[in-house]
């Protein structure tokens, strides 16, 4: 499938840029190993000299034996001794103690200074350091989930002979649940992508944790949360894990709107104001709602599992291992009329992340994502409630696979839960690129105001593949954008400030994520708006630069979010929206190749010249990869005097 073949050359490019190799071609001999992490084990374990008798081989020094029989197991998820590290985390190199271990050595940066710092030396020891190839392998594996079989896309550009082999779709290892006294863990279940195939779909998932939680952790929930009548646990830090494919996940629990319970006015709606509910009847949570085996919820089955597709009780374990019990994927945007729950957790707010019935657990971009908070700083959760998981995945490979994600919440001790983390999800300029034609690019700009005694505690940015140069300003700026309605027009256009960005991000595969902690914390008390306004820009490149890269409608998603976003798209223009469809119509075409290309074309090749086609397309606002977005993303807290 094109697609897979150019996301496949993306991949590789991307990471090439990132590492520094120079891309050239040569002839290599072939690998004896079969897979990554055989090539990981021959070309730095034992080309290293790290599994020689005194070091990691039978003298195990550190209690880590990387002797070829042993390494992985010694490995994956098993916690180091220095820092809060895993010795190799799947997915995130910067959470891997292996990986900061060799990097400090090759690129020269000193462990203590990291803002987790290790203690020791950097490795290996002695005169030798792992190349810049040796480095760009090993990363290459742990951010594919670090598998124990099966070829990482992008890793044989590493490999120092020729890696060969099909791509295998990489499947992260099980992310270890905390203890009981310590954290719970949610567990998606595996939904099914297609060979070479891309999707998005809602589901939901109910637990209930009232039974396990420590009292001491228990609180009444805030009115986010759905109000002081129903029990919260308080939590410090987040750890999600899924698989590699994931493009993207957003993670939400569900709060159900408050209605009158009893009554002339039973079932009405009343936002928190019982005096409409009439004598004898209270507003409170929907209470349909809140049961997982009213009608309102349907069809519960097995996700994932040797019992995948097959009835089940919400909440119960009858799903096995690698199995949960979930209501029916379905392809959608950002659960978007979603059908198979209540009605307004669907409603088209939750694509512009102000859905008030959902409230964020987490959104990430890559297959972990870590937040710790500071000191103080607390997130909540009901005890018992639906989890949403909005998930978007595409498998660049030959085999069929699932998409699977764990994420665990570490408890807040007592005497720490001051101020209420709020996330950042800055989508109402999400298609504020407009449309930009074929061989060309284009910039826009957008702005984020933080609260008055706001603390910045993460920052992040989002685009699709086009997406070139994420640059974001820290104030003071130029108040700009005012409006928070996503299909109003823009009357006060935000511009590029003269000045060097704090924040640039150049790979939309792997964005730039800026942790702040202790003093790095950025503090925001000024009165005045400018003091606390973001500008950030991004520049979008349709073949501008690289005319292969250019949007085509041959390589177009083979997506069923595609059919979705056919049907939707009528709708939502209408509104202003300004979203584009997978691929383009034949009067937007223009040549790819040949004498005149650029040329609109209108689906006639024999307009392009020789070697020309007509497929080059138009790019603009969408949902697929061959689309884009423009979303600011990040956390912080308010710390009013």
């Amino acid at each position: 499938m094109k697609l897979v073949q150019y996301a496949t050359a993306a991949m590789v490019l991307a990471t090439l840029s990132a590492c520094g190799t120079d891309g050239s071609s040569s002839t290599l001999e072939p690998c004896d190993a079969e897979s990554t992490f055989a090539q990981v084990q021959e070309q730095i374990f034992d080309a290293q000299g790290c599994t020689v008798s005194a070091c990691h081989g039978e003298a195990a020094n550190a209690g880590l034996d990387l002797r070829a029989e042993s390494a992985y197991a010694n490995l994956i998820n098993v916690e180091a001794t220095s820092g809060d590290y895993a010795r190799v985390f799947p997915g995130e190199q910067d959470l891997s103690l292996l990986y900061q271990k060799v990097a400090a050595k090759t690129e020269g940066f000193q462990l203590s200074a990291l803002p987790n710092p290790i203690s020791g030396g950097a490795m290996p020891t002695g005169n030798g350091a792992l190349s810049e190839g040796d480095l760009g392998l090993l990363r290459a594996w742990i951010r594919g989930g670090a598998p124990e079989t099966g070829i990482v896309a992008g890793s044989e550009q590493y490999a120092s002979c020729e890696l060969a082999g099909d791509l295998a779709p990489n499947k992260i290892q099980p992310l270890p649940a905390p203890a009981n006294d310590e954290g719970v863990q949610f567990y998606s279940g595996g939904w099914p992508v297609s060979a070479e195939g891309e999707g998005e779909v809602c589901f939901v998932t109910y637990y209930d944790y009232s039974e396990q939680i420590p009292a001491e952790f228990t609180v009444p929930c805030g009115e986010a949360q759905g109000g002081p009548e129903q029990d919260c646990f308080v939590y410090d830090e987040l750890l999600l894990a899924q698989d590699p494919q994931s493009h993207h996940s957003i993670i939400e629990f569900y709060v159900p709107p408050r209605v009158c319970v009893g009554g002339e006015n039973d079932g009405d709606g009343c936002d928190s104001d019982e005096s409409i509910c009439g004598d004898g009847a209270v507003c409170a949570l929907n209470p349909d709602h809140l049961d997982p085996m009213n009608e309102v919820w349907k069809n519960w089955q097995c996700l994932g599992g040797d019992l995948a597709g097959t009835p089940c009780t919400p909440g119960g374990d009858e799903c096995g291992d690698r199995g949960q019990c979930a209501t029916e994927p379905q392809t959608t945007i950002a659960c978007i009329n979603y059908r198979n729950a209540p009605q307004e957790l669907g409603t088209i707010a939750g694509f512009f992340g102000q859905a008030s019935v959902r409230q964020n657990l987490a959104t990430a971009q890559e297959s972990s994502f870590r937040e710790a908070y500071p000191p103080d700083v607390f997130a909540m959760v009901p005890v018992k409630g639906f989890v949403v998981w909005d998930s978007h995945a595409f498998n660049l490979t030959k085999s069929a696979t699932t998409i699977e994600q764990w994420m665990n919440l570490t408890f807040a001790p007592a005497g720490e839960r001051l101020y209420p983390r709020t996330q950042i999800f800055d989508a109402d300029d999400i298609f504020g690129m407009g449309r930009i034609e074929a061989f060309s690019s284009g910039e826009a700009c957008a702005s984020f105001q933080i609260p008055q005694y706001g603390r910045l505690m993460t920052l992040s940015t989002h685009t699709h593949r086009f997406g070139k140069d994420f640059r974001v300003w820290y104030p003071p700026n130029e108040v700009c954008d005012a409006s928070s309605n996503p299909t109003a027009p823009n009357t006060d256009p935000c511009t590029r400030p003269d000045r060097e960005a704090d924040y640039v991000s150049f790979d939309y595969a792997d964005p730039l994520y800026q942790r702040f902690a202790g003093d790095e914390i950025l503090s925001f008390d000024s009165p005045d708006k400018e003091d606390r306004t973001f500008i950030y820009c991004s520049v979008w490149d349709n073949g501008e630069r690289n005319p292969s890269e250019v949007r085509r409608e041959s390589i177009k998603p083979d997506a069923e979010t595609c059919e979705f976003v056919d049907q939707f798209a009528p709708l939502a223009n209408q509104a202003g929206l300004g979203l584009f469809t997978c691929g383009c119509v034949p009067e937007d075409r223009s040549c790819f190749g040949g004498p005149n290309q650029g040329m609109l074309c209108n689906g006639e090749d024999s307009v392009c010249g020789n070697g020309g086609v007509c497929d080059a397309c138009p790019v603009g606002g969408g949902v697929t990869t061959e689309e884009e977005m423009f979303i600011l993303l990040g956390s912080y807290y308010v710390e009013t005097p």
